[in-house]
């Protein structure tokens, strides 16, 4: 179909909806509106829970940030956030929600995890969205001037893949296992294929892909060796924090509060996203970024990096 061959593409100010040209009403003052794509590198990477700090770090720091959750099918990203019994729109309510959808009505109809409204898969109607209203849906809340995070899903439609390539940024959630640096290598060739741009960023398009790595790092495998394994810039660390499962497990939501670990990990990232190539990297002890380089190496030089035993990145 003519429609699910669309791409979203972005130009200085912001991105402009499917098309290519600009959408009509797209917000460029008062700070930029994007989107950003979070995939994981492996099963259980945290993917879902990195977004959702992430977006909870935009709506605090911004006033503006929606998660969107395109992992379909699957329980939803609303019992993770412990929000499904809050009334609200899902995908399933959507299916019509195609052209010029109203992106401030859909914010204000969709549930709220804290202050973030959540586009959750349903955990009750297995069906995933239409490509077409995926991409409508999410032009709208982009011409609403809200930031769109995406968690995406490991396996790519079609429009999922026109929004990955679009995305003003790319977070690759790793955790920092040898799984999960065989999957952010395989992972950073696909991102770039996608995306267009081997070898760097596009001049004036959209920021270098950066990792987000999660701890504890049970082998030796450390934020540094992703880095040169993958060649993307480390945005953070996210750090562990006991009393997610438990109260995740209660129905409660990852707590994300200012002084707590995955409230700072959101500052973070909402601090890193949107400023160009090579970001910033992590401190060690406390995960927050500091000014850093961005690694030259690319997934092509994994092959004689990854070993099988040992220290990722060891000769």
């Amino acid at each position: 179909m003519e429609e699910r061959t669309r791409t979203w593409t972005t130009a200085p100010g912001g991105p402009t909806a499917p098309g290519g040209p600009a959408a009509p009403g797209m917000p460029v003052a008062a700070g930029r509106s994007g989107v950003v794509a979070v995939v994981g590198a492996c099963g259980g990477a945290g993917t879902s829970t990195v977004a959702a700090a992430l977006a909870h770090g935009l709506r605090r720091t911004t006033g503006r940030g929606v998660l969107v959750d395109l992992d379909a099918p699957g329980p939803g990203v609303e019992v993770l956030l412990g929000v499904e019994g809050e009334p609200g729109a899902r995908w399933p309510e959507l299916a019509a929600a195609r052209g010029e959808v109203d992106g401030r009505g859909l914010v204000a109809a969709l549930p709220r995890w804290r202050s973030v409204p959540v586009l959750s898969v349903s955990r009750l109607r297995a069906e995933a969205p239409d490509d077409d209203v995926v991409l409508d849906v999410c032009a709208g809340l982009l011409r609403s001037g809200e930031h769109v995070v995406l968690d995406l899903p490991r396996r790519w439609t079609p429009a999922v893949r026109a929004l990955l390539a679009g995305a003003d940024d790319v977070l690759l959630v790793a955790p920092l296992t040898m799984p999960g640096a065989a999957g952010a290598v395989a992972l950073a060739t696909a991102v770039a294929a996608a995306r267009g741009d081997v070898g760097g960023a596009r001049p004036g398009g959209p920021a270098v892909p950066r990792l987000v790595c999660r701890r504890p790092g049970p082998g030796r495998v450390d934020p540094v060796d992703l880095e040169e394994l993958t060649g993307m810039p480390l945005a953070a660390v996210a750090p562990t924090d006991r009393r997610l499962a438990a109260a995740v497990e209660r129905g409660e939501g990852p707590p994300a509060g200012r002084r707590t670990a995955l409230g700072k990990l959101g500052d973070a990232l909402a601090a890193v996203v949107g400023t160009g190539a090579g970001g910033a990297a992590p401190d060690a002890a406390s995960g927050l970024p500091v000014p850093g380089p961005a690694s030259s190496a690319g997934p092509a030089a994994a092959g004689g990096m990854l070993g099988l035993h040992g220290r990722a990145g060891a000769a």
